[in-house]
């Protein structure tokens, strides 16, 4: 599979991502960790998710799932936000911002 550096961060990703936006919803918190391990143990090493999907859901189903492993460095999760607050599917405002998404993996997403 075709790798790249991820912008300016250095990271050397695939070409190709997990993709979580249904985590959550179709896909339940024990079958998405179930597919999360599947990938990382067949050699996948991408995650996509973003704080817009189901008001960051999917982003804490991942935190969760990293924590209970108890190891993050195998893998690189991509995110994706709005800028500025947002109303999300649940009309609920999201303060995400910078400092959010600096947190460490398995960081509580609203805490």
């Amino acid at each position: 599979m075709p790798i790249g550096s991820l912008g300016r961060t250095g990271s050397i990703v695939p070409s190709h991502a997990l993709g979580t936006k249904t985590f959550g919803v179709e896909t339940n918190e024990l079958e998405a960790h179930r597919m999360l391990d599947l990938y990382v143990a067949r050699g996948g090493t991408f995650i996509d998710t973003a704080d817009v999907y189901l008001d960051g859901v999917p982003e804490e189903i991942i935190g969760r799932w990293g924590a209970a492993r108890g190891r993050t460095d195998d893998f690189v999760v991509a995110t994706k936000r709005r800028l500025g607050p947002f109303a999300g599917q649940s009309g609920r405002i999201s303060p995400r911002g910078p400092a959010w998404r600096r947190q460490k993996p398995g960081a509580s997403a609203n805490g």
